[in-house]
């Protein structure tokens, strides 16, 4: 009687199939797949945790960075006006531009030169950063004087942490002198004093 020489496969894990079409040399020991598992979610969490570090650095040198305080004017329309006396008065309106990188609330204070006066009207405007917005004034000219040249005017300033500061710049008011002009030359010239 014929004996058979049967072998006992190492390889093969219990539950396994007796007959595998796999051979010992294609199969990966349990050791060896747990090792290749971690060394994958070690490299995925290290990928993930190095784009939060340099998502959280980025915020940082933005929130290091100073806030940045700059406000932009710029004659803008005008909507009516009269002249008596020798004087131009005209209502228009002062377009305001936030150029900094913080919200800021702006109110027009004034300007003032030999023969030109702009007033208040008492109107905040809060802008952020960008933003665009107008603020009323009411212009007076003395029609002997009208010159387009620019006119330093204040502003008062406040910062979102209730810091206020006062800020002077000059405003090209090529625009309201037109109106100015038109109204200057339907008046006689003036004999009177200067507005300012």
């Amino acid at each position: 009687m014929a004996t058979e020489h049967g072998f006992i496969d190492l390889d093969q894990r219990e539950g396994d199939p007796a007959g595998s079409d796999e051979s010992p040399g294609e199969r990966v020991p349990s050791r060896q797949r747990t090792a290749l598992y971690l060394v994958g979610a070690f490299a995925l969490g290290a990928a993930l945790g190095g784009a939060g570090v340099a998502t959280f650095q980025e915020r940082r040198a933005q929130q290091a960075q100073p806030a940045r305080v700059a406000v932009d004017a710029m004659a803008g329309p005008t909507s009516g006006g009269t002249g008596r006396g020798g004087n131009a008065e005209v209502d228009a309106q002062l377009t305001v531009v936030n150029a900094g990188s913080i919200p800021v609330m702006v109110r027009f204070v004034g300007a003032q030169e030999t023969g030109v006066l702009v007033r208040e009207s008492d109107q905040s405007l809060l802008l952020v950063p960008g933003s665009t917005g107008g603020i009323d004034v009411r212009l007076t000219v003395d029609c002997r004087m009208v010159s387009p040249n620019a006119l330093p005017m204040r502003f008062s300033v406040q910062t979102p942490d209730q810091l206020t500061a006062e800020v002077t710049m000059p405003v090209e008011l090529g625009t309201w002198y037109e109106s100015v002009g038109a109204l200057c030359s339907a008046s006689p010239a003036a004999t009177g004093r200067s507005p300012a």
